[in-house]
């Protein structure tokens, strides 16, 4: 009561801290929440026994890629070793060809392309895989794993799954890839989940709708929301 009246009675309090929380670069906390996103997958999945792949579409600058591998060391520390190969799937060069449904203002090929260097990015993923299995699948979806799956790239079983494809048709694909690969208990993060305008005909959003209606026999139950659009989900029961 007494910090109450004292916060009420100084007023600089409130604008020092607004100052300090607006001052952050809203980049900056959208990628620290995913990491937060990414750990606490990578928990559950261990504290669940939950054996798999880590799979991530959208590596961009390989930034929670690298992160997903520091945090499955950690959790190996507290829950014991655990298999788990890295893959990643990503063009380098953008979106490629964006329908017009898929239009947003924030998606333009120009930001997730001329702003990445692929060697560098698949030097540092290099770097800071040394001891575990990953890999990199490059290309545009419609050319590495349109009308394939999991089973192709002798991919097993999915522990995490980061969907970070911002439009529909990207998500679409990825979904329809892992398919075989999601198991009870898998975890599906999707960082852009809630984007262009809550819309439920866009997006990440409306890809996993269409996925869920598509395949029935695969429950799946909210576990957290994460960012400024992300949210999470585990297949909790499979028929």
């Amino acid at each position: 009561m007494d910090l109450l009246k004292i916060i009420k009675n100084n007023l600089f309090i409130q604008n020092f801290a607004a100052s300090i929380i607006s001052a952050i670069p809203p980049y900056l906390e959208f990628s620290v929440s995913k990491y937060f996103a990414i750990k606490k997958a990578m928990y559950v999945t261990a504290h669940d026994a939950t054996h798999g792949s880590y799979l991530e579409f959208g590596v961009f600058t390989g930034s929670s890629f690298n992160f997903a591998i520091k945090a499955k060391k950690k959790m190996d520390k507290i829950f014991g070793k655990m298999d788990c190969e890295f893959i990643g799937f990503d063009s380098f060069q953008g979106f490629g060809e964006i329908s017009k449904n898929d239009e947003h203002p924030a998606f333009k090929n120009k930001v997730f392309s001329v702003f990445v260097n692929k060697e560098k990015v698949i030097q540092n993923i290099q770097k800071i895989s040394k001891g575990q299995k990953s890999r990199i699948i490059e290309g545009f979806y419609k050319d590495t794993i349109k009308n394939k799956t999991t089973v192709d790239f002798k991919i097993d079983k999915a522990r995490v799954i980061m969907i970070d494809c911002d439009l529909k048709e990207s998500t679409r694909l990825a979904l329809e890839f892992v398919k075989p690969s999601i198991q009870e208990g898998t975890v599906i993060i999707f960082d852009d989940y809630n984007c262009y305008k809550g819309n439920k005909e866009k997006g990440e959003f409306a890809a996993f709708s269409d996925f869920r209606k598509k395949y029935p026999e695969i429950s799946f139950r909210r576990i957290f929301d994460c960012g400024y659009f992300g949210r999470a989900f585990i297949a909790c029961k499979i028929n």
